[in-house]
């Protein structure tokens, strides 16, 4: 599938931002199954309770690994699009240089 510049631009800018949200999303399915998991270990039994925990666990991770496998796929083929190298990803204005792009038309 090829992409346009411009549609490149703002798919590798979309990859840079869920990476930044990433963290925060992680954070907070960590903390909500706390919370699940401790009141059916209060309600029922702490058996109970922990098995959910290590449930909720196993699928937040699996969910964080499809998510990053995403991301990067998505990294990748934008940055093919755009015909960079994985080297010009680490500049200090890379969202500057893809505003300019997307904006540019």
């Amino acid at each position: 599938m090829t992409m346009t510049r411009k549609q490149a631009a703002q798919r590798l800018l979309d990859t840079i931002k869920s990476k930044k949200r990433m963290y925060l999303r992680g954070v907070f399915a960590i903390v909500q199954a706390i919370i699940a998991s401790s009141l059916i270990g209060y309600f029922t039994s702490w058996h109970f309770g922990l098995a959910a925990f290590l449930l909720m666990g196993l699928l937040i991770q699996f969910a964080f690994d499809r998510m990053s496998n995403s991301i990067k796929a998505s990294e990748i083929n934008a940055i093919k699009s755009l015909r960079w190298n994985e080297e010009s990803l680490e500049k200090d204005d890379l969202e500057d240089t893809l505003n300019l792009i997307i904006n540019k038309g």
